[in-house]
């Protein structure tokens, strides 16, 4: 158990200090100022935080006050919201007690035991072990947490420990011992999207989920993104969510969708395997179909396009990255486009299959409207060049000349072991789209984006660019 102990008092804090440690495990790290105790929310990970309610500002300045120990308790809200604090104070007020269950007052079930407990709690010096009491109780319910084995079947992942506690926290809502973990995207910006399959003691399957793990701001975007978008996609195209997970771990959260049966794989796995050649396209744009039903048709620049995947500052950033393109004519350039809700990172790793062969999509934090209609389309069928795990795609496809014929798909296609597919994604694309011209808006927004990344083919992003510039002037 990790505890941020903020006391300016040495003594205290040393008693303190004392008596935790006698907790088996227990890891107590002093902040004996406001600031110090700030410096320590934003950079480590704690598991409770107890908190005096006057300290000073700064280490060895004398003007400690009730104001700073509340701005440590906003702080932590704001940045570790799912963080318990337990104020302890020497200074008994009912009315700080009273004011804080009345305005912040919070239950949740931290330990996902099913059993809500108080967030926020006030503590009197004078009372100390009805805290370390508390703190004792609380430490019990966490080791039934951490006694949850972790195991990488496909290979360690480099997981922080707050991601580490939001898994176990899943597994322990549904009386797991252990959980096996298994990436299928993501680890970039602070959010994974991972299989999860959850086992009993005797080892038999419990569940199996595909868990968004980021942090709590992304977890509540996609969360609210979910309920106004997903929900309308047609039935049984995308998983219910069946856990979300706020508190416990600090400043991480997961959002849980249920799956059936035991496997999940991606349709980068199934194309490796030589599957899905072309029935998914067709099935995606059924199931996206309530989106497409919704959209409008108008006109709008390259430009304006392009500002949906990649806003001018960054644009300017990646300009030596063109190598000499020049991207203003195709800019300027108006096309017929349609716009309506989209996935907008409908990669081959964010639509899965579970058992039965039934495939859904998920990953949800970038959905919204308005988008250009074209862009899960274009998105699903260019991943197979640009995504990481296309490097598990039968290698060789395409050359940088056949990049440039991206528009014949003729040429385009010659030697690529899924052809079926690509040509089904760009019928996708096509039959949704405002116009053939909005594809190539979508394609050329697409192709510069990635040159924005380290680990991208910058040579066919460019070859596509030219390719667009010249379909569209």
């Amino acid at each position: 158990m990790r505890v941020l102990l903020v006391e300016d008092n040495a003594t205290v804090a040393g008693q303190l200090e004392k008596a935790l440690a006698q907790i088996n495990g227990c890891e107590v790290t002093w902040a004996r100022s406001r600031d110090g105790a700030l410096d320590l929310v934003n950079s480590t990970f704690f598991d409770i935080v107890i908190l005096d309610r006057r300290i000073p500002s700064a280490n060895d300045v004398l003007d400690d006050h009730a104001d700073h120990g509340w701005r440590v308790f906003q702080e932590v809200r704001e940045a570790a919201p799912g963080t318990p604090v337990w104020f302890l104070t020497g200074t008994e007020d009912a009315d700080f007690a009273s004011d804080l269950g009345n305005d912040y007052g919070r239950t949740e079930d931290i330990h996902c035991r099913q059993t809500p407990e108080q967030m926020y709690r006030v503590f009197w010096k004078k009372r100390l072990n009805e805290c370390l009491a508390k703190v004792r109780e609380f430490d019990g319910h966490l080791r039934e947490v951490e006694k949850i084995a972790i195991t990488y079947p496909n290979g360690q992942l480099d997981l922080e420990e707050p991601e580490k506690r939001t898994i176990k926290l899943f597994a322990r809502r549904f009386d797991g011992s252990s959980i096996e973990v298994t990436a299928l995207s993501g680890g970039l910006s602070g959010s994974r999207v991972l299989k999860l399959m959850a086992r009993n003691a005797a080892g038999a399957p419990l569940l199996t989920a595909v868990a968004k793990i980021a942090y709590l701001k992304a977890i509540t975007d996609e969360a609210s993104r979910y309920q106004g978008n997903v929900i309308r996609l047609a039935a049984g195209g995308y998983p219910s969510l069946s856990l979300k997970i706020e508190v416990g771990a600090g400043k991480f959260g997961g959002l849980f969708y249920g799956m059936v049966g035991t496997n999940v794989e991606s349709v980068f796995q199934r194309l490796a395997n030589g599957l899905d050649q072309q029935g998914l396209p067709a099935l995606l744009k059924a199931i996206t179909e309530p989106w497409d039903n919704g959209k409008e048709i108008g006109n709008l620049t390259v430009a304006q396009i392009r500002r949906r995947r990649i806003g001018d500052p960054a644009m300017h950033q990646i300009a030596g990255e063109l190598e000499g393109i020049d991207t203003g004519p195709i800019e300027a350039v108006s096309v017929t486009a349609a716009q309506c809700c989209q996935h907008n990172d409908l990669h081959c790793a964010n639509v899965v299959y579970n058992d039965q062969g039934h495939s859904m999509v998920i990953d949800f934090g970038d959905v919204g409207a308005p988008s250009i209609a074209s862009t899960d389309a274009v998105t699903l069928e260019l991943s197979t060049v640009f995504h990481s795990q296309s490097a598990n795609l039968p290698q060789g496809w395409p050359s940088e000349a056949g990049m440039e014929s991206w528009f014949d798909l003729d040429v385009y296609t010659q030697n690529c072991a899924f052809a079926p597919f690509v040509r089904a994604c760009r019928n996708w694309a096509y039959s949704v789209a405002g116009s053939q011209q909005e594809v190539a808006a979508v394609a050329y927004a697409y192709a510069v984006r990635q040159l924005k990344y380290q680990d991208t083919n910058k040579v066919l992003a460019r070859a596509l660019i030219r390719a667009c510039i010249a379909q569209l002037t």
